[in-house]
């Protein structure tokens, strides 16, 4: 591998005014295998082809490279811990290298053999029901079992939730939206280091010091979706992230998944719509999957995703303790919002309500709102 190239790569992905050009110098690295140029002030003969145009992003590109010390970024390297695979690297992952866009470098801390995993991506809302959380669950357990790679983008909900089952039995892509060494949301800086110590990966094209802003998310999920065999979208509204994933895995020709869900809820209706409009397909067993993406034969289980009675027994319930106990395995609710969903007065919820947490079949969490027990 030349490392001047490799060099020059990481001097582009260290700063976020020349990543915005990626699609240009991927073009001519593609075309010519040779950036060098990049460090010199004469035209070379890379340059000849371009339009005006493109000369000037040229040369704006070698005014703004020499500004950044590639000594000073290799320390700050060092001193995080992070690594970097450059476009050019032979270990770049061939997924990525597909995209239009390919990210000219990734920042990443772990076990890059992942890359050459089977996969599947699993995302979705920050704001999951216990119906949701309980699936992520339970289809991301069955993945692991078989030996597939779970990405997710390591937001809370459902993203945390698929990392943190994936880590027990299996491995796990983390792609973050932010620089290595700004974890966002700051509460998973100990998920963060549950991936490492776990030989997993967690990637990122952005450099350290980048924070979260807003537009890097969307980017981030372009991504998951092509480091993936197929990408599942557990739970989300008609504005959530988990569904510009969902319009990449389209783009990009992935087979899509989304999980049916209660037509009364909010986070639902992302999925269900997906679902509806024919360009995902409904997810009914882990199954479904596997006979897309490979030969694997059937792992023997499968995940019931209905809207029946849940599998734990509600005999011995009264009818208000079996509506609340329903209304809380959809979603955590608190008091307040018992009261008002219920019509009952506060006296008998709060009798009822301690009836079902002492038969366990519910809690109260330090935020005060009661879910169901998982069991």
């Amino acid at each position: 591998m030349n490392l001047i190239t490799e060099d020059i790569f990481l001097l582009l992905s260290s700063s976020l005014d020349l990543q915005r050009f990626k699609i240009l110098v991927k073009k001519i690295y593609d075309k010519t295998g040779d950036l060098s140029f990049l460090l010199s002030g004469a035209e070379s003969g890379s340059e000849t082809s371009l339009s005006f145009f493109d000369k000037e992003k040229i040369d704006f590109i070698k005014k703004e490279i020499k500004k950044t010390s590639l000594e000073q970024v290799k320390k700050d390297l060092e001193y995080e811990a992070v690594s970097f695979i450059a476009y050019s690297d032979k270990h770049y992952p061939k997924k990525l290298k597909e995209m239009n866009d390919s990210p000219l470098g990734l920042f990443y801390r772990g076990n890059l053999d992942l890359f050459n995993s089977l996969s599947v991506a699993i995302v979705g809302t920050r704001n999951p029901t216990n119906y949701g959380i309980k699936i992520t669950k339970r289809i991301t357990e069955l993945f692991s079992e078989k030996k597939l790679t779970i990405i997710s983008g390591l937001a809370s909900g459902i993203d945390s939730c698929a990392h943190e089952e994936a880590i027990i039995l299996g491995k796990t892509i983390a792609v973050l939206g932010t620089g290595l060494d700004r974890i966002y949301p700051q509460e998973n800086k100990k998920l963060f280091d549950k991936i490492i110590k776990n030989d997993s990966l967690i990637i990122s094209e952005y450099p350290l010091g980048a924070e979260g802003m807003p537009w890097n998310f969307p980017q981030r999920n372009r991504i998951i979706s092509a480091l993936s065999d197929a990408v599942i979208v557990v739970e989300g509204n008609l504005q959530s992230g988990s569904l510009i994933t969902a319009r990449f895995a389209i783009k990009q020709d992935k087979p899509l998944f989304a999980l049916p869900g209660p037509i009364d809820s909010a986070e639902s209706n992302g999925p269900n719509m997906l679902i509806k409009s024919g360009v995902a397909e409904l997810l009914t067993s882990v199954d479904d999957v596997f006979e897309k993406i490979s030969d694997l034969k059937s792992c023997g289980v499968q995940v019931q995703i209905d809207f029946k009675e849940k599998t734990k027994s509600l005999e011995g319930l009264n009818e208000a303790q079996k509506s609340i106990y329903k209304l809380l395995d959809k979603e955590s609710k608190s008091f307040d919002a018992l009261v008002n969903d219920t019509k009952l007065n506060s006296n008998e919820l709060l009798r009822n309500l301690s009836m079902l947490e002492l038969k366990g079949y519910v809690e109260k969490k330090l935020s005060g709102n009661y879910e169901v027990i998982d069991n």
